[in-house]
C-alpha cells in the first residue's frame, strides 16, 4: 500500500501540472497589452508566467529523481520507511517552532514521533539500511532525529545519483548538470535584487510549456516501470511512443561522445580555438582544453575547459593544413598573400596555420550568409563543420 499511495501522490503533481498547462495557454490566448506600456505589460505577464512554471518544473523534477531513484529500492518496505521518515521529520521541525516561538514542546507531538520511531526502527529489520539513498548518510534510524530534523539527502545528491539509474528520456527531460535540472529553477523561484529583466528571452514561455509536459510525461512512464504496468489507452500510446522514440539517447549520448580531436579547430561560445586536451569527466562527459586562436575573451587567460555541448568542429587538423597549402600556392590568391603564406620558419607554422583558418572559417560564413566578425553571445551561431 505504501508504494500505491506514493505513485498516487506522484500522479497528484501530474494533473497539478497539466491544469496549469491549460491555465497558462488560456492566459497567453487573452493576453492584451495594455495601452499605458504595453512592452512593460507584456515583459511582465511572460515573467510571471515563466515564474510559475518554473516553480512547477521544479516541484516536477524533484519528483523525477525520487521515482528515478526507487528504482533500485521498489519493495513496499522502503516506501513505507521513507513516507514514515518525511512523517518524523516534519513533526520534530513542528516542535521546534514551537519551541523557539511559545516556550513549549507539544507532549502529543513527542509521542506521535516516539510512535511513529517505533515503527520504523522496528521496520529496519525488512530493509537494508546502507540502500536508504533517500537520507544524507545511509544507515540505521539516529535516536538525535527525535529532537532534529531527519538528515535527507540533498536533490544534488540524488541526482547525481539518477544519473546512473535514469533511461535516456529521462535524462533528457532532467537536464546535463544539477544547475540544468534544478539549480537555476531554484534562483529563479526566490528573490534576487539583481536586474535581469533586460535579458529577459520572450520565448522562454513556451520553452517552460515544453518542459512541464515532458517532465509529466516522463514522470508518468517511470510510474508504468515501477508498477510494472501499462494502462490500456493513453498509457498504451505514451509507453510505445516513448519505446520507439531513438531522440533522447542520441541526445545524451552526444555528452559523451568526442566531437574533435586534439588539434582540430572548433567554435566555442562565439570564439575560434584548437584543441590542445581531451579528458572525460567521472560521469564520462567531454572535456576539452581549448587555446584561443585570436583575440581571447579574456587577455590574461589564452586556454580555458569547454563540455563537449559548446563546441562545435570547425575544421580538422588535415583539412586546415590543407587551407594552408592552398594558400601558399592558389593563384587566385595575390603574389603577397602567397608569399605570406610560405613563410617556413618554424616559430611562424602555428600562427599561419592559425590565421589559415579564420580565412576558412569567414569564407564559410559569407557562404552561409552571416557576418563574420564575432558578435554578442546572444548572435552567436556555429558555422558548419569543416572537415
Amino acid at each position: 500500500m505504501a508504494r500505491l499511495a506514493f505513485i498516487y501522490r506522484v500522479l497528484d503533481e501530474v494533473q497539478k501540472a497539466g491544469i496549469c498547462i491549460i491555465d497558462w495557454f488560456e492566459t497567453l490566448k487573452d493576453q492584451e497589452p495594455l495601452p499605458n506600456d504595453p512592452a512593460l505589460m507584456t515583459r511582465l505577464a511572460a515573467q510571471w508566467l515563466v515564474d510559475e512554471e518554473k516553480f512547477r518544473a521544479r516541484k516536477l523534477t524533484e519528483v523525477l529523481v525520487d521515482l528515478i531513484c526507487f528504482s533500485t529500492t521498489n519493495e513496499p518496505e522502503y516506501y513505507r520507511d521513507y513516507l514514515q521518515l518525511h512523517e518524523v521529520e516534519a513533526t520534530v521541525r513542528s516542535l521546534i517552532d514551537q519551541e523557539e516561538f511559545f516556550g513549549f514542546r507539544r507532549r502529543n507531538n513527542e509521542h506521535d514521533v516516539d510512535w511513529t520511531t517505533r515503527e520504523i526502527i522496528a521496520g529496519e529489520a525488512k530493509l537494508d539500511v546502507t540502500k536508504r539513498w533517500y537520507l544524507k548518510n545511509p544507515g540505521p534510524f539516529q535516536e538525535k532525529w527525535k529532537k532534529r530534523p531527519v538528515e535527507f539527502s540533498s536533490l544534488r545528491q540524488r541526482y547525481i545519483r539518477s544519473l546512473e539509474l535514469a533511461v535516456p528520456n529521462e535524462l533528457a527531460a532532467l537536464g546535463k548538470t544539477y544547475v540544468h535540472a534544478y539549480g537555476s529553477m531554484s534562483t529563479d523561484v526566490h528573490f534576487t535584487p539583481q536586474e535581469t529583466s533586460w535579458n529577459f528571452d520572450p520565448d522562454a514561455v513556451y520553452l517552460g510549456f515544453n518542459r512541464v509536459g515532458l517532465l509529466c510525461y516522463t514522470i508518468l512512464i517511470r510510474c508504468q516501470l515501477l508498477l510494472d504496468v501499462v494502462p490500456d489507452g493513453t498509457n498504451a500510446r505514451l509507453r510505445k511512443l516513448c519505446d520507439e522514440n531513438k531522440g533522447p539517447a542520441e541526445i545524451v549520448g552526444q555528452l559523451k561522445q568526442e566531437q574533435a580531436e586534439v588539434g582540430d579547430f572548433v567554435w566555442a561560445r562565439g570564439d575560434l580555438c584548437e584543441v590542445m586536451e581531451i579528458r572525460r569527466s567521472k560521469l564520462a562527459y567531454v572535456r576539452y582544453l581549448l587555446r584561443y586562436i585570436e583575440r581571447p575573451p579574456n587577455p590574461e587567460i589564452k586556454e580555458d575547459w569547454y563540455a563537449g555541448f559548446e563546441i562545435r568542429l570547425v575544421a580538422t587538423r588535415a583539412a586546415a593544413e590543407k587551407t594552408l597549402r592552398r594558400l601558399q600556392t592558389d593563384p587566385s590568391f595575390d603574389e603577397k598573400s602567397r608569399a605570406h603564406f610560405r613563410d617556413t620558419r618554424v616559430e611562424k607554422q602555428k600562427e599561419l596555420l592559425n590565421q589559415a583558418v579564420v580565412i576558412l572559417w569567414r569564407s564559410v560564413q559569407q557562404l552561409r550568409g552571416t557576418p563574420p566578425a564575432k558578435s554578442d553571445e546572444s548572435n552567436k551561431k556555429p558555422p558548419d563543420e569543416t572537415r
